[in-house]
Order: structure tokens, then sequence, then C-alpha cells
């Protein structure tokens, strides 16, 4: 099966894209990371591999949580890539890959959606896209890139409808879904690019300019442990780098990050 709905693999298959990738696209999967992590045992070496559900039974985000994946109107998507460093440099990956989504979905709507770190893509305050990046030390280390977007989404769970949004709710107007894939996929591509040409300060410098976050009053949770202060920046590793209110400059590889909005 190639299409579902307006997801045409075939229209997919024939964009520009490194020689030699692969394209997958399941009607229904539990989660496209899963799916590449299973092809991986077999398949060791597909870096570019791109899967493509119309919806997941077990879609997840950060934390192990629940991503929502309703059939026939988000993005599920996730690409194999195999740079040769360590699981120390993921968060730069997945720094690589917010910027990636920010720019893709930015090019379908007047208003521009805002990077929130460390993962997740916000329009008006609310979520409307995530990424979940995860390492595997298999025989060819590999780190999956798995990308979701609310693209044609009318509604949400009730869990999730005020903090969640999507570009039909925002902008009124239908995706098609195809074109905007081909242009993230393109997106990926051309940062996962730059990632390996050691161009690490310019996606940092990047990624910061589709932000809201810094200079701004925060509380990041972490645990059970909560901080206030300012975002400064982003060091080298991808780190949020945060100014404490006893006026110590403190580093955070991971948290959940608020905005404290008057």
């Amino acid at each position: 099966m190639t299409k579902s709905s307006d997801i045409d693999l075939t229209v997919l298959q024939n964009s520009p894209s490194p020689e030699g990738r692969k394209w997958y696209f399941l009607p229904e999967t539990d989660s496209t990371n899963a799916e590449v992590i299973r092809r991986l045992s077999s398949h060791p070496s597909e870096e570019g591999l791109v899967v493509i559900a119309d919806c997941q039974t077990g879609g997840k985000g950060r934390s192990g949580r629940v991503w929502h994946s309703a059939p026939g109107t988000g993005i599920y998507l996730s690409m194999l890539i195999q740079p040769n460093f360590s699981p120390e440099r993921i968060p730069i990956v997945t720094l690589m890959a917010g910027l990636a989504t920010a720019i893709a979905v930015n090019e379908f709507i007047p208003q521009p959606a805002q990077l929130k770190w460390p993962n997740d893509l916000l329009l008006n305050n609310k979520k409307i896209a995530g990424v979940l990046c995860e390492y595997h030390a298999t025989k060819v280390p590999a780190v999956i890139i798995g990308i979701g977007i609310n693209v044609n989404h009318t509604q949400f769970p009730d869990d999730i409808k005020d903090i969640a949004t999507s570009l039909k709710l925002e902008s009124g107007l239908e995706t098609n879904r195809t074109t905007l894939i081909k242009q993230l996929v393109t997106q990926l591509d051309f940062q996962y690019s730059k990632l390996k040409n050691n161009k690490i300060q310019a996606l940092i410098d990047n990624w910061t300019r589709h932000s809201d976050l810094f200079g701004k009053p925060i509380i990041i949770s972490k645990g059970d442990q909560s901080i206030t202060g300012k975002a400064v920046r982003l060091d080298n590793l991808g780190r949020l780098v945060v100014l404490n209110e006893s006026g110590k400059e403190i580093v955070l590889d991971s948290g959940e990050v608020r905005i404290q909005r008057k």
C-alpha cells in the first residue's frame, strides 16, 4: 500500500534525497521508532531510512508519555541516522531535529511556531510538534529521530486539549501531509549535513533564533526538584544554561521547562 488519504509514498520516493534512501509507509503501527528498532536487527546499515505511519497505537513522547496519534490527521515519522559520535551528543541531535521541524512547519503557517527546550514546538503556547531521539548501540551505532506533528487534528482527548493544538486549529486550513513530510525530511537532511560537518555553534544559534525562551523567567521541573530562574543560552552540548535566583549559572541536560508568563 503506497497511499492513505493525502500521504503519497510515490511522491516522496521521487523527491530529491540521498541515494539509497528507503521509505516505508504503514497504515498503522505501534510506533514508528519501534518499527525502525525492529529493522535494525536485520538491517543494521540503513542510514536515511524513513518510516511513516498514518496512525500509531503506541506513539510516545519524552519520559514515556503517550503521543496522541489519530489516523488521517498527523505526521508520525522516524528517520534513522548513524553519526560517528557518542551517546553524549544526542541532545545536539534532538536540537537539530527540532530546528528542522520548526523550519518545515513554519513554511505552512503565518505566525511562526517557537521551539521549547529540549524537544517541543509550540504555537500560541500549545504543543504542535515533538521530537524523541533514541540511541541504539547496535553493530553500527544508530540514532532514531522520531517526530510527531499535529497537522489536521480538529480535536484532542480531554487530558491534552488545553495544551495541544494543530496547524488546522490555528490556521483554519487543511495541510497536505505529503507536502509537509517532504519539507521536513529535506530540512532534516540539510541540518544533519551541518551537524556532520561539525557546525554545532551555527546550529545552536539557529535554534536560539527559533525560540522565545531566552531572557524569560522559567521554572524547570526535574524529578522532584523545581528550579526557578532565567534561561540564558544553550552551551555547545545543547544543554540549557539557567541563571538561578541566587545569581548562579547552572547547566541542565534535561527537565520540563515552563515559561512564567504574565
